[in-house]
């Protein structure tokens, strides 16, 4: 069928089966839990012990039920009820509407900003609906040479394809609301232009079809707010980058299918490889400033989750679509780079504690709050779970040996009980795995361009060791970033990295110098108070003590393409890539955009640069700059001095066309002199 409409009913049965089922596998889990440690009577410990595993045991079972559910959407292939989906003769006729495709950045590499334009444009092109489509590059860059290269970048990309009136470039002099304001930005400005707007990341990539697609199921849903295509991690070499593009690849899609299959019309929205009704985007989506000092108050950092609530409150749907397809970011290159990722993420999801009690908010907006939360929270929380867990086992032994007569009767430890319910708990963690390897064996093709069977089991195999190394290694990073926001640590807005790049092992030793102290402490207190606990422990002390040189050598490209050259953590995008990803390569390997070693030289000198500068500075509302810089830099530059500009003396110059033409008029003056 073609035609669904959206049914509250279907809906909560749904998540009556999947929440319902989470929960009573909490209380089961939580009763034997419980019942193991009571065994001579429940200590303070032991009931704190029990509180922290129910809250890791449901966080768990949560997400295992979820992968159920994604499992079964997945093997049946049937598409979720609630979107109308277009006939084979919609399919072919003309979009009637307008889509701008938006990509904000911050300081970052042009060459690959504008690759990934440009291959998605031209994609959009093959597909016959270019008409309806234009395209912004939504500039927040703060270094005046980045600022520079951009301009160049998209005058060039524009030659290139023609783009003149159909790609824009746009530079904010104020960085207000971070990405979520760079956004609020062109909706107040141009917004109102366009139906939808498709927002991307600045290492976003996606097919022209996928987009096609998109707007075609706005335009036959009307109460669709926001459609939501998951990234798949493309792109990257070294190891750390490999192992999350592969496990995106294997295990994401049971993840994402089981969060769509529950959730529904209430799905979440990402921030990036999503389309949004415009209209609606700008009447009911502006964000609050919250009050106080951040690391809660001030602008929203995590502006995505708040946005799809605010979207729902209003009455329009909001949907993770996973048979979209054909949407791409990349990992991090390494594990330091995604924790600091990671670190920005924490804060932002936090803050949003504050929001779970707003006014009007669907159930469902709510409890996407408080995943959020727990996303992060679970790991102080697995933790403080391990501590009380020493700790209890402590006091056991205190009491034994200050009370031998205490216990007449020794009732003993239920080891087996324990290992079942350990089992239980792996089980669940690894079940998505499982699923996920299960649905791309029974897929030949897919396994096929994986290595084949025998290499996807390995890869697997591999991928869950490793995995579980570095679990350990972010917990403590994650356990870190929550309680430095709640002692009130505010994160800075930084750019990414992005590029493959060899971590030095002074720099890493330098990062996870407290994890394996950490790791060295955990084995020798373990093994003191009994040393049949550190088989238990083992692979958090493992992956603690081998932090540092896990972190430099998944970092290794070297490492990466050496996996890649024997089959393993191979992803079909890599072995048969889609089009798209090809051309943003080539683009990429054609065109380099050479770096621009001091941004006002190259203004000055360069007379394209100069004209092309100028002309996008008049579409700007104005220069906002301190008079001191400016004033500071004019006399550096119009006195003859040969001090070098400041950063903040870059910005006021190129800021100040006035200054650039008399600077420039007076080069040339000395040059022909």
């Amino acid at each position: 069928m073609h035609a669904h409409s959206f049914s509250p009913e279907s809906a909560g049965r749904r998540r009556a089966c999947v929440l319902g089922l989470a929960a009573a596998s909490t209380v089961v889990g939580t009763w034997e839990m419980h019942r193991l440690l009571s065994v001579r009577g429940t200590t303070a410990p032991e009931l704190v012990l029990v509180a922290l595993f129910t809250l890791c045991f449901g966080w768990i079972a949560l997400s295992f039920w979820t992968a159920v559910a994604g499992f079964l959407q997945l093997a049946v292939g049937r598409r979720l009820p609630g979107l109308r989906w277009p006939t084979a003769e919609e399919e072919s006729s003309p979009l009637t509407s307008r889509t701008s495709v938006v990509m904000p950045i911050h300081n970052e590499d042009p060459a690959a900003v504008f690759a990934n334009v440009q291959a998605t444009y031209e994609s959009v092109a093959a597909t016959g609906h270019l008409d309806a489509f234009d395209f912004y590059v939504l500039s927040d860059s703060t270094r005046a040479e980045a600022w520079v290269a951009e301009e160049l970048a998209w005058a060039e990309l524009c030659r290139r394809v023609g783009g003149q009136g159909r790609i824009f470039y746009r530079r904010r002099t104020d960085n207000t609301g971070k990405k979520a304001g760079n956004l609020q930005d062109f909706c107040e400005r141009w917004g109102r232009h366009y139906d939808f707007t498709v927002v991307l990341d600045a290492d976003s990539l996606m097919d022209g079809r996928t987009l096609v697609k998109m707007a075609r199921l706005m335009e036959l849903n009307p109460r669709a707010g926001i459609l939501q295509a998951p990234p798949l991690c493309v792109g990257r070499s070294t190891l750390f980058a490999r192992l999350q593009q592969f496990a995106g690849r294997v295990y994401g899609p049971v993840v994402a299918a089981g969060a769509a299959a529950w959730q529904l019309g209430e799905s979440n929205y990402w921030g990036h490889n999503a389309i949004l009704r415009t209209s609606a985007f700008i009447e009911h989506c502006g964000l609050p400033v919250l009050p106080g000092q951040q690391p809660f108050g001030g602008h929203i950092l995590s502006h995505d989750f708040v946005e799809a609530a605010l979207m729902r409150r209003a009455g329009f749907t909001v949907w993770l679509v996973p048979e979209l397809g054909g949407s791409y970011e990349q990992p991090p290159p390494n594990l330091l780079a995604y924790a600091q990722r990671d670190r920005r993420w924490c804060q932002g999801n936090l803050q949003h504690l504050s929001l779970v009690l707003a006014g009007g908010l669907h159930p469902i907006s709510r409890g996407h709050f408080l995943m959020g939360v727990m996303s992060y929270a679970a790991s102080p929380l697995w933790l403080m779970f391990l501590m009380a867990g020493l700790v209890a086992a402590l006091h056991d032994g205190w009491v034994s040996w200050a009370h031998p007569t205490a216990h007449p009767v020794d009732f003993g430890f239920d080891t087996g009980g324990a290992l079942r319910l350990l089992g239980v708990s792996m089980g669940m963690l690894l079940a998505p795995k499982l699923m996920g390897l299960g649905l791309a064996l029974a897929r030949g093709q897919d396994a096929a361009r994986m290595g084949g069977r025998a290499r996807l089991v390995a890869s697997v195999l591999v991928e869950s060791v490793l995995a579980t190394l570095l679990a350990p290694v972010m917990m403590l990073f994650q356990s870190h970033f929550v309680f430095g926001t709640l002692l009130g640590y505010r994160v800075s807005w930084t750019s990414q990295q992005r590029e493959d790049a060899d971590l030095p092992w002074a720099e890493a030793a330098r990062r996870h110098a407290v994890h394996t102290a950490v790791g060295v402490a955990l084995a020798i207190g373990t093994f003191a108070l009994s040393p049949g606990l550190v088989a238990w422990l083992a692979p958090v002390v493992a992956g603690l003590l081998l932090s540092i040189p896990l972190s430099v050598l998944t970092a290794r490209a070297s490492l990466g393409l050496w996996t890649e050259r024997v089959g393993l953590f191979l992803i079909p995008e890599e072995t048969v890539p889609p089009k798209v990803l090809e051309r943003a390569r080539e683009v990429t390997e054609e065109h380099a955009v050479a770096p621009v070693a001091d941004a006002v030289d190259h203004v000055l000198s360069d007379a394209r640069a100069h004209a092309l500068h100028l002309a996008l500075l008049e579409s700007l509302p104005g220069p906002e700059t301190v008079p001191a810089a400016l004033a500071s830099a004019r006399r550096k530059l119009l006195g003859g001095s040969v001090e070098p500009l400041s950063a903040p003396e870059k910005v006021a110059v190129l800021l100040d066309a006035g200054t650039l033409t008399e600077a420039r008029e007076r080069r040339l003056t000395r040059a022909t002199s």
